[in-house]
């Protein structure tokens, strides 16, 4: 057998390691740059309803739960309440705003971080009731006929009377519940951080039917057709039979193929035949409201905690790589996108021809609010307070939430 000599042994070696160093290199840049990420899909018009596009009311005197509507959609377009605005009056919570406030009948209630809720006049911002909570409120409360029901961080959903805030009925509903309650009628439903899914009755808190997601729950359902619709921190978006509670379709997000499925904080927003919902790895989906299909995936360079609005066959959702970003609802494709120079946590809202966001400032002091033309992504105002949810709107006034404070703006003259 002929014999190799040492020094070719040694530069087989080394050509061998130079191969092996170049590979894991090799590899290692193909993770980096995406290689292993499911990355973007691109939708078309299949299963695209237009006429399932998100309802407005030009004259809306009511905002009554998170989001808006039942959908979730988070938009009023056709409320035409338009920049320039001036101040009508502010209210001190004392305390940190993390959701938006609801609002009938000419008056709003705001919850906060510090265990506090207050009812406040819409037109002049005089305070018709403040109260304590037995939690924290890390969600907005809703309005149910002449009730308001507030969920809270230590697991109670509780009713009180939306004239003078007495105390209709608390139930514990898990260890704590961060999703706002979703009302349909003598029902509502909500979330909690065990997976536990829950439709209640309005009138008396009795539990309906319990089922269970995938994670735990800390967004808020929407409502789909029959069915009710929910994220979660397993990485999965489940539809329950709105009576029943049965599980109808459960689909899993994509995600890097080294890196898991990620998890939902967002709430669903429902419109067009299809579920729009942002996931915490980047990845803004849309799902077939009927069977949970994949319609498109469009892939954000960093962490979305921002809960999608729809309006006008677009998702407008924010990120944390700054931008707020406005998307075809039909395929993903990027209509424009707005960078506000600091991280976007917050929902963003439609109001009229304008869409409203705030910043997550490293200090709160520098965060801002903005508002965007819908649809070119101007600026066309700017405003000197803001952290996570911006805006909510009734005819005549809109209602701006900053860091721990309410503004009433009105329309200028």
């Amino acid at each position: 057998m002929r014999l190799i000599p040492r020094s070719q042994k040694a530069i087989a070696f080394s050509i061998s390691a130079i191969c092996v160093v170049l590979a894991i290199i090799g590899v290692g840049l193909f993770v980096v740059v995406g290689g292993l990420d499911s990355g973007d899909q691109l939708g078309s018009t299949e299963g695209f309803e237009a006429t399932a596009a998100p309802a407005g009311n030009a004259a809306s005197t009511s905002w009554p739960e998170y989001g808006y509507d039942m959908q979730r959609t988070r938009a009023n377009a056709a409320l035409m309440l338009a920049p320039p605005f001036t101040r009508a009056w502010k209210r001190e919570t004392r305390s940190l705003v993390e959701f938006p406030p609801v609002a009938a009948n000419g008056r709003l209630v705001v919850a906060t971080n510090g265990r506090y809720a207050q009812q406040l006049n819409i037109a002049t911002g005089g305070i018709y009731w403040y109260i304590k909570l037995s939690g924290r409120a890390a969600a907005s409360p809703a309005i149910a006929g002449d009730l308001v029901l507030f969920a809270t961080d230590d697991g109670y959903i509780t009713a009180r009377r939306w004239a003078h805030a007495q105390v209709v009925w608390r139930v514990k509903v898990g260890p704590s519940t961060e999703s706002s309650p979703l009302v349909t009628g003598k029902r509502f439903y909500v979330g909690d951080t065990s997976g536990g899914v829950h439709c209640m009755s309005v009138a008396t808190g009795r539990t309906i039917w319990t089922a269970k997601a995938s994670g735990a729950v800390k967004s808020s359902l929407a409502l789909s057709g029959r069915d009710v619709v929910v994220g979660d921190y397993a990485g999965q978006v489940t539809a329950f039979n709105a009576r029943t509670g049965r599980v109808h379709w459960r689909a899993t997000s994509p995600g890097k193929l080294l890196g898991g499925n990620g998890g939902f904080y967002a709430n669903p927003a429902v419109a067009y035949g299809r579920i729009y919902i942002a996931n915490i790895n980047g990845r803004v989906i849309a799902l077939d409201a009927h069977d949970g299909s994949i319609a498109w995936v469009r892939v954000i360079p960093d962490w979305v905690y921002s809960s999608p609005a729809v309006s006008g066959r677009t998702v407008f959702v924010g990120s944390y790589d700054h931008r707020l970003y406005a998307l075809d609802a039909v395929t993903g494709g990027v209509r424009w996108a707005f960078d506000a120079g600091e991280r976007i946590a917050g929902s963003p809202t439609v109001i009229g021809n304008y869409v409203w966001f705030a910043t997550l400032a490293r200090r709160p002091a520098d965060g801002r609010t903005y508002a965007l033309n819908t649809s070119t992504g101007a600026k066309a105002f700017t405003f000197r307070d803001g952290r996570y949810t911006p805006a909510i709107g009734v005819e005549g006034r809109l209602i701006l939430a900053g860091v721990r404070t309410i503004y009433g703006m009105a329309p200028a003259p």
